[in-house]
C-alpha cells in the first residue's frame, strides 16, 4: 500500500471515525479505489487521495493518532504499508495485520465528469458521489 494525503484530511478522517480511542482499539487504514479509508468499531470514513498501490494495515488507534499529531503543520504525508510495518515519511511503526488486496468498505457510485466546452483537457478522472 502506498498513498499521499494532506495531513489535515487524514486528521479529520481519524477524528470522525475514532473520537476517543481506548488503549485496545484498533484502526484499519486502507487505500483502494483512489481513496483512503479508516475503520474503527464499525465506523468507516473515506476520502479521495493519491493512491499509488492498494493495501490495508491494522494499527493501534491511540498510537496511530499520537504519531499523526507529530506531523501537524506538515502539508501532506506519504504512507507505505506492508507486512513489515507502516512507513510515514522516514518513520516506521509496526502493524498488527496487513492485507495487500483490501475490499472497499462500502459501495460507491461513480459518475464520469463532463469536460467543459473550450477545455484543453481531453479526459478527466471519475469522481464518486
Amino acid at each position: 500500500m502506498k498513498f499521499t494525503i494532506p495531513v489535515a484530511d487524514l486528521e479529520g478522517l481519524l477524528k470522525t471515525t475514532v473520537s476517543r480511542p481506548r488503549k485496545k482499539d484498533t484502526v484499519t487504514l486502507s487505500a483502494c479505489a483512489a481513496r483512503v479509508f479508516i475503520e474503527c468499531k464499525g465506523n468507516v470514513g473515506g476520502i479521495e487521495a493519491l493512491v499509488f498501490s492498494d493495501g490495508a494495515v491494522v494499527l493501534p488507534a491511540q498510537k496511530f493518532r499520537d504519531v499523526l499529531k507529530t506531523y501537524s503543520g506538515t502539508h501532506s504525508l506519504t504512507f507505505e504499508g506492508n507486512a513489515d510495518g507502516l512507513r510515514i515519511q522516514n518513520f516506521r511503526m509496526p502493524v498488527l495485520a496487513y492485507d495487500p488486496h483490501p475490499k472497499l468498505p462500502a459501495d460507491f457510485q461513480v459518475f464520469p465528469l463532463t469536460v467543459p466546452p473550450g477545455s484543453t483537457t481531453t479526459q478527466r478522472n471519475s469522481r464518486a458521489v
